[in-house]
């Protein structure tokens, strides 16, 4: 791929020391703001999680996916709400094509009391961890509590960007309902069913803020404002930070939910692990008044994040007979 446009680096270090002076903070805001309206997608250093974990989390999700099929399977889908759990290779679908990936879903715990239990509706159940690695459950724990931190922070520099008090989409959030994959990614090389799959992970746009931890190169592909797919290649230490459909419709089409898709042809087996920091499940998103001043015509009209979350989560699998 000859194109070389980079994604940006940026430091957020400034909205991880309470003590950081407003200027400090508007600095990183217009960066993330320019990122955010021009690509989409950058990489984001200073943000106090510790490597080890970052380390810790890639490779129990390797020693999972190693398991035997027996062993991963107890924790599928099936058993639960069609969401939460393992999904075999080829079970995770992408415009009617089978993902070449198998994965590990988790999404914010919630009380028997809410409307996902009583309306007997998907995402209605329990997270299943694994018992094998042993570590994983306490681990990935630890590493959520990070992500759910991590995600404030960005989102708080995002309302700077916009001209918004740092604190203007808490009441959006406060109850986010996160989701985390563990994703593994054999190579592409040994497909049988190639007519029926796709790539990796078919071109797809997220919801509101994916947070990626990775370490394979030439495997994440982002398509540019021009019809480019570029590499988005880990950098050591950051996170791979892009914006989705909900920040869409808040900046009224400012901001542009960019498509991304994987294609691992390595020798590797890949694993990452994007976190989703998404609104309340009862969360209104609508544009937002700001941006209607830059652009008054609303290009959007007024969702649920829960109902656009039921919808996706209904056409993501196409779960296979044993």
């Amino acid at each position: 791929m000859s194109y070389e446009f980079k994604l940006p680096i940026i430091d957020i270090s400034a909205f991880t020391i309470d003590s950081n002076s407003r200027t400090e903070k508007l600095k990183i805001a217009k960066q993330i703001y320019e990122a955010c309206r021009n690509v989409g997608f950058f990489y984001l250093i200073g943000h106090n999680v510790p490597q080890e974990i970052i380390d810790k989390v890639l490779k129990l999700g390797y020693e999972f996916f190693h398991l035997p099929e027996e062993e991963k399977i107890k924790y599928s889908i099936a058993n639960e709400d069609y969401a939460r759990g393992y999904q075999r290779l080829g079970e995770n679908v992408t415009r009617y094509k089978k993902d070449w990936h198998e994965a590990l879903d988790f999404y914010k715990p919630i009380p028997r009391t809410h409307p996902l239990v009583l309306k007997n509706l998907p995402l209605r159940g329990e997270n299943q961890w694994p018992e094998n690695p042993s570590e994983f459950r306490a681990v990935f724990s630890e590493y959520i509590d990070y992500m759910l931190k991590l995600g404030a922070l960005v989102m708080s520099a995002i309302a700077l960007g916009l001209g918004l008090e740092e604190n203007y989409f808490e009441k959006f959030l406060e109850e986010s309902f996160w989701v985390m994959r563990v994703i593994g990614y054999p190579d592409l090389k040994n497909i049988a069913d190639k007519d029926r799959v796709g790539v990796s992970c078919g071109e797809h746009t997220g919801d509101t803020l994916i947070i990626l931890n990775d370490n394979t190169k030439e495997a994440l592909q982002v398509q540019t404002k021009d019809g480019n797919w570029i590499n988005a290649d880990p950098l050591y230490g950051s996170f791979v930070v892009n914006i989705g459909d909900m920040l869409n419709i808040w900046t009224n089409d400012i901001y542009k939910s960019t498509l991304h898709r994987v294609i691992h042809k390595g020798d590797s087996y890949r694993v990452s692990v994007p976190f989703f920091y998404e609104p309340n499940y009862d969360a209104k998103i609508e544009p937002l008044e700001a941006c209607l001043q830059i652009d008054p015509v609303k290009h959007h009209e007024p969702v649920v994040y829960g109902e656009h979350l039921l919808k996706k989560v209904s056409t993501n699998f196409e779960i296979i007979e044993s």
